[in-house]
């Protein structure tokens, strides 16, 4: 799976050369034969990208399925060796949620999320290298942005996965009192206690209600602040980039090279908004996991 990212993060850093280099040369020049030369690499290097990840995809999904499958068994393995005194102090309904929902979440970022936060990081300092390196004062510029975004991200850590631990404990005290409730369905009915349990299960509802709006909001806070530091690095690139085809420090198709240069690099960062909360998530429930193991 690692080869497989490589390959496909290598095609997307590859193809801004190419058709920086066919602007410069074969359409200035208007030599086609030179044209369709690179639009044929072109197609190549995209379907090597495109099979890469597909098997990239593919290798994950069975990996996060075996992980989930052993992950699950140790589980109910480990609650068959506890005491008494465990199941005493914890509901049947919250380890319940742990067992099925708190080892999906880690499934997911298993299958899912870690590799796409390893080919968004590879092609992120991928996509740096090449702006740095083709013009060192344009390539700050369009970094910066990028710098103070990920200072917020750093900070806002902490506080992103206490939300997401937050949800799942309310996600485990409505599965409680939802299992209490059926367990005991017999008795609440003939002692008549029905709006007792009623007023129960409005409570966790609601609490769970607050939480998963919390969690949601903080796992998506990021994205805005990442898709606008997007439009300000390529307002940078432009505006320093006219300025510099003015002087005759830079080509057209450089500056075009340069923009998808930038594109490479913030939209993986733009993904790592959605994968840092899937991260989150998934530490907040391998706390839970592991508060069992």
């Amino acid at each position: 799976a690692l080869g497989a990212m490589a390959v496909s993060a290598t095609a997307s850093l590859v193809a801004p050369v190419i058709i920086g280099h066919a602007i410069d040369t074969y359409v200035r020049l208007k030599d086609m034969d030179g044209l369709l030369l690179s639009a044929a690499l072109l197609l190549a290097v995209y379907l090597s990208g495109i099979i890469a990840s597909y098997t990239q995809i593919r290798t994950m999904g069975g990996v996060g399925r075996r992980v989930l499958f052993n992950l699950r068994n140790a589980l109910f393995t480990k609650l068959q060796d506890l005491p008494l005194a465990f199941f005493t102090e914890n509901k049947a309904g919250d380890l319940i949620s742990r067992v099925n929902n708190d080892t999906d979440k880690l499934n997911q970022f298993v299958a899912q999320a870690l590799m796409q936060f390893v080919s968004s990081t590879f092609l992120m300092t991928g996509a740096a290298v090449f702006v740095l390196a083709l013009n060192l004062r344009m390539g700050a510029a369009a970094l910066l942005p990028a710098l103070g975004v990920l200072l917020v991200t750093k900070a806002s850590s902490a506080w992103v996965k206490n939300k997401n631990l937050k949800s799942l404990q309310s996600l485990g005290g409505l599965s409680s009192e939802v299992q209490e409730s059926l367990h005991n369905f017999k008795v609440i009915v003939a002692f008549n206690r029905m709006d007792y349990f009623q007023r129960k299960f409005q409570s966790s509802n609601e609490n769970n209600y607050a939480a998963s709006v919390s969690a949601g909001f903080a796992n998506n806070i990021f994205m805005p602040l990442y898709g606008f530091s997007h439009q300000l690095a390529q307002l940078l690139v432009v505006t320093y980039g006219i300025v510099l085809i003015e002087s005759g420090h830079l080509t057209a198709g450089l500056l075009i090279g340069y923009l998808l240069y930038v594109n490479s690099f913030y939209m993986p960062m733009r993904q790592l908004a959605t994968v840092w909360s899937s991260f989150q998530l998934a530490l907040a429930a391998m706390d839970r996991i592991s508060e069992v193991l």
